[in-house]
């Protein structure tokens, strides 16, 4: 039977998404999402799964919420497995409560999956705890938003002058002189500390701090965005000795990485967990080819050659797909380029047997040669036969340099094809440009005028993961060119704050 999961997707950093909900992204055939919910989380679903889209933005509604407890119902009939993607957690100012109640009434089962909530998350990363042992010992969340409406809503500030609870007001920044002035008139002093948190928990952050006196108009010069929280509370007073989320080495840096595939890249999670404000442009997709090998073919082999780990993964899905495991290749020693291949190989219970000490093709060639030499060292009339996994459209350099001390054959087992890009409105925008391929270099940057390349070396500058991915982008004029001493994600980002 069908069944819809009403998941809280966390505040924004999709680093919050609950283990619970990370499980049911990724297997749903069916995500009907809202605009507070990370887009990130979108990555990790399926290739078929149907995405939908019904995000709010102040009063402005994709579906109004009638329709998305309509659709909810419609999608149950038509797929296993749905999702209810919700911003924050799904019970608190989610409206979760009304998706709940109409799916008993129409017969269809589902759960709840509690999600991170931003009432208190969101204090958390700008350094504010909403209790604190003789300052704060209970907090409330409170509404700053009528239902479908730009009024007020009524509340009872006359109930909320306990100095020590932490008032969290969602929703509400369109409302911060009202709330701060409806506070004063009840009797609140007017010293009070108070904190605006814009696009809390994500890169995007920024924070506001001042009085009940004051932090409407410190709001107004600062220009804070929704969707945005308020605390109001003496805990606001702790921000500087409990801040961190902004004091990190990238902060306040926007970047734009060039990926290729569906989820997420690691090395935007590395670049954001610096503190980097980053935005991704897919620039293509990987395709597996299938194939069949039999146990003689692969018993003949006396060295496999992984330089991705998309190699690794799609010759292992082929040897799966031949009715095969990995002992069928016990007898082969295993040759990696990079940490990221050698610990795809290791998933599947294979540790390699050869790594160069620089992980670029040219330097790969160099050293596999001696370890070739010395494997056969007591029968020179012996040549290595050799499976080379690559992607189809790859060059054929390595394998030249191969073929000059062993028998290579060439496997093309995944395809890295272009996809439509959603290209931002202005490249020299961002602080900075990474790219992890050549091809990424080409699909991203081959149509741009001229004038716009130039523009680029003057205000951003260009990060490359190798030699390959470095002639690509000089061949595109684009320079100066930055490439990593390590030629990995890692060696990508120590680069980046070493400059």
């Amino acid at each position: 039977m069908a069944k819809v999961y009403l998941v809280g997707a966390g505040p924004g950093d999709p680093g919050l998404i609950t283990v619970k909900g990370m499980e049911l992204i990724k297997k749903a055939d069916c995500i009907i999402y809202d605009r507070l919910a990370a887009p990130e989380l979108l990555g990790y679903a399926r290739r078929d799964c149907e995405l939908i889209y019904v995000g709010k933005a102040d009063s402005r509604h994709t579906l109004p919420q009638e329709k998305i407890n309509e659709l909810l119902v419609e999608k149950a009939g038509e797929y296993h497995c749905v999702v209810r993607l919700k911003g924050g957690d799904v019970f608190v100012f989610g409206r979760g409560g009304e998706e709940g109640i109409y799916l008993r009434e129409h017969g269809i089962s589902f759960s709840v999956v509690p999600g991170v909530s931003s009432a208190v998350a969101g204090p958390a990363y700008a350094g504010i705890p909403v209790t604190h042992r003789g300052i704060a010992t209970s907090f409330r969340v409170i509404t700053g938003h009528k239902r479908d409406s730009h009024e007020m809503p009524d509340l009872d500030f006359s109930g909320m002058m306990d100095p020590s609870e932490t008032l969290v007001f969602l929703m509400g920044l369109s409302k911060v002189r009202q709330i701060a002035e409806g506070l004063i008139a009840a009797g609140r002093d007017k010293e009070t500390p108070a904190a605006v948190i814009s696009h809390a928990t994500t890169e995007a952050q920024s924070v506001c701090s001042g009085t009940l006196s004051d932090i409407a108009d410190r709001v107004e010069r600062k220009g804070l965005t929704s969707p945005a929280l308020i605390v109001v509370g003496d805990v606001v007073t702790l921000r500087e000795s409990l801040r961190f989320y902004e004091d990190k080495p990238l902060w306040g840096f926007k970047y734009l990485v060039a990926k290729i595939g569906q989820e997420p890249s690691r090395l935007t999670a590395m670049l954001r967990e610096k503190g980097a404000q980053v935005r991704e442009c897919r620039v293509g997709e990987i395709m597996g080819i299938p194939a069949k090998y039999s146990r003689t073919e692969l018993e003949n082999v006396d060295i496999l050659i992984f330089t991705s780990a998309n190699a690794v993964t799609y010759f292992m899905r082929n040897v799966f797909a031949s009715g095969l495991d990995a002992r069928a290749l016990s007898h082969a020693k295993a040759a990696v380029i990079g940490q990221k291949t050698q610990q795809k190989l290791k998933e599947y219970g294979i540790c390699a047997d050869f790594i160069p000490e620089h992980a670029n093709s040219k330097a790969f060639a160099k050293e596999l040669k001696g370890y070739v030499e010395q494997m056969f060292q007591g029968n020179p009339f012996k040549r290595a036969k050799a499976w080379y996994p690559m992607a189809k459209n790859a060059k054929e350099q390595l394998v030249d340099e191969l073929l000059e001390f062993c028998d290579c054959g060439r496997l093309d087992v995944y395809e890295n094809v272009p996809c439509p890009m959603e290209l931002p409105e202005e490249l020299t925008d961002f602080d900075a440009l990474f790219f992890t391929c050549a091809s990424s270099a080409e699909r991203l940057l081959k149509g741009q005028e001229p004038k716009v390349i130039e523009k680029m070396g003057e205000h951003t500058k260009i990060y490359s993961i190798g030699p390959k991915c470095s002639a690509a982008l000089s061949g595109l004029g684009v320079s100066p060119v930055i490439e990593a001493a390590v030629n990995n994600y890692e060696g990508l980002v120590n680069c980046v704050l070493q400059k």
